[in-house]
Order: C-alpha cells, then sequence, then structure tokens
C-alpha cells in the first residue's frame, strides 16, 4: 500500500507539473476591434422655482406651501370689506371706497445652465375668468386668461426677484372662495 500511496502521489505531482507549464505558455486567444461614434447635443435650459421671501411671518408675506420648487401654494386667509375681520397672513388695504385689497409677496428664482442668455424676461397668467368684480395683479399689473402677460423684461438669474401678489375685490362681491392657479413663464433673453 505505501507503493501506492507514493506512487499516486507522485503521478499528482507530476500533473500539477505539466499543468503549471501549461500555465506559464503564452494565451493566443482571437482578438476583434471595433468603434463606437457617441454624439451629444447639450441643450441650453432654465429653471423656475419659487420661494418664501425671508421677511416672512411678517404682515403681507406669507410662507409659500412646498416653497424651494416649481410649484408650490399661497393661502391668503379670509378677507371682507371693511376689514375689521381679515384674518391671514397678507396685507389688508382698501382702495377706493368700495374695494379692498389682500397682498402678499414671494421670490420667484430663475437659473439657467449651458446658455450665454444674460437675462431672462417674466410672465404670468391665471387659468380661469375671475368672478365679477375680483381682479388677480402681480406687481400693479392686471393678469388675464387669455395670455400671459408680461411682468419684467430683464431679470437676473439665481437672485431672488420678489414679487407681490394682488387680489383686488369690491365690496359687492358675495361671499365665496377665490382660488386661481397662475402660470409663471421665463423666457431667456
Amino acid at each position: 500500500m505505501k507503493a501506492k500511496f507514493i506512487c499516486g502521489r507522485a503521478r499528482l505531482l507530476a500533473a500539477l507539473c505539466v499543468l503549471a507549464g501549461a500555465c506559464a505558455l503564452p494565451a493566443r486567444a482571437q482578438t476583434s476591434a471595433g468603434q463606437l461614434t457617441v454624439t451629444l447635443n447639450v441643450q441650453s435650459s432654465i429653471s423656475l422655482i419659487f420661494q418664501t421671501n425671508p421677511a416672512s411671518p411678517a404682515a403681507g408675506f406669507c410662507a409659500l406651501t412646498n416653497s424651494g420648487t416649481n410649484n408650490v401654494g399661497l393661502d391668503l386667509g379670509s378677507a371682507a370689506f371693511p376689514g375689521s375681520s381679515y384674518v391671514g397672513c397678507g396685507s389688508y388695504s382698501h382702495i377706493g371706497s368700495a374695494t379692498y385689497q389682500v397682498t402678499s409677496a414671494f421670490d420667484v428664482v430663475v437659473s439657467k445652465a449651458n446658455t450665454s442668455s444674460p437675462n431672462y424676461r417674466l410672465a404670468a397668467q391665471i387659468s380661469t375668468p375671475p368672478p365679477a368684480n375680483v381682479t388677480w395683479l402681480v406687481n400693479n399689473i392686471v393678469l388675464t386668461n387669455t395670455g400671459f402677460t408680461n411682468l419684467d423684461a430683464a431679470d437676473n438669474y439665481g437672485t431672488p426677484v420678489t414679487k407681490t401678489l394682488q387680489v383686488q375685490v369690491k365690496n359687492n362681491v358675495p361671499a365665496q372662495l377665490l382660488s386661481e392657479t397662475i402660470t409663471f413663464l421665463a423666457s431667456a433673453n
């Protein structure tokens, strides 16, 4: 039995030597080459977000819900004429003897990428016609639902631009919830 064991061990050692020698020989594999052509079109872009104005929570500076995004909410509270019952974060004032106004400021920030545009213009539009004797404005500029109204001609990128939303209501408007969607459009100059 010892002879078989030694002989088996010798065969194993010989097999390992042959295997090691085979590994030391240079490998000769088939090769091939290819070429990949890549094209990429870099497009310019601008983005718009709304931010709560840093003066919030002072009167006339309501906090935005979802601030820092392009889809925010602004709750101006509850108002009535003559104003003694206004409850909200906005600012309440009278315009003449038969109209009141509720306002709140917020910031618009437009950023750019891959564009040489020096600045942008800003416009806004309301989504639906307002009820009779109700007017929606931004910085004293009346908004309509028939097209975008220009607000600014040349604002700087990356800088918060404060805008004031105004809702003007005549004292004969019946009690109701006033709600509106305002779309802002920033266009590179």
